[in-house]
């Protein structure tokens, strides 16, 4: 019966924590290991179990020394990751079935930068239409991860979505850690048909952005991640 119970102290513990940091800037001295004994009203050991917890959460840092004790933290984008995908590792996740949800992420995000429709959407439509249009076929994996992936900052940079970029970030991270691009593929013709089916796709996609219109990016989208897909998990390009 006391398991339950300590279970219990330590939650109740860390939940009262939480609120504490949450409600001071971040890197605010919390206080002492004493000071925070008594603010929580709970033992030594429990302190520092929550203290561990709320560390790995990025919650919390410890600092020693005579200027040491306990400061307010805020989980940035690593930590975040880091914990979903331990937990995505636990449950033994497929890592194809995270790209699926990342690419339904990504048809709502290239639909909102179409529908945003201004002077620096329409600039950073040319610049990439530019890069895209320029790269030869035969560029390597790498070339295009990196168009991808600049690209993709700079997308999600002009809709400003925090919670759809963090959950994207987190499912294509995931995924990356299972995939490997051997070198090896890039001077094969099944690697050039997917640079030609990559490069319509994405054009279509800035296209789309420059014009402002939302369902011809939602197909675009569609399109692109298909493409995306089937190269990183070795099915045919269509």
């Amino acid at each position: 019966m006391r398991a339950p119970k300590l279970k219990s102290t330590i939650e109740a513990a860390a939940s009262r924590l939480r609120s504490i940091v949450l409600g001071t800037q971040e890197d605010s001295l919390l206080g002492s290991e004493e000071e925070l004994i008594a603010k929580l009203g709970v033992s030594r050991a429990t302190v520092r179990q929550v203290a561990r917890l709320l560390e790995r959460e990025g919650l919390l840092r410890v600092r020693r020394g005579i200027k040491g004790g306990y400061f307010a933290g805020r989980p940035n984008l690593h930590t975040v990751e880091t914990t979903v995908s331990a937990y995505l590792e636990m449950v033994h996740t497929e890592p194809e079935d995270v790209t699926v949800i990342a690419s339904v992420l990504w048809v709502e995000v290239m639909r909102r930068a179409a529908r945003t429709k201004t002077a620096k959407s329409t600039a950073l439509a040319e610049k990439y239409l530019e890069r895209v249009k320029d790269l030869q076929l035969g560029a390597s994996f790498n070339d295009i991860l990196l168009i991808e992936q600049e690209s993709r900052q700079a997308i999600f940079e002009l809709v400003n979505t925090p919670y759809i970029e963090l959950i994207f970030h987190i499912n294509t991270t995931f995924a990356q850690r299972r995939f490997a691009p051997n070198a090896e593929r890039d001077n094969t013709e099944a690697h050039r048909e997917f640079v030609r089916a990559w490069r319509s796709t994405k054009i279509l996609e800035f296209e789309s952005i420059a014009e402002g219109d939302p369902e011809l990016a939602m197909m675009a989208a569609r399109r692109a991640r298909r493409v995306w897909h089937r190269r990183i998990w070795n099915h045919d390009t269509p």
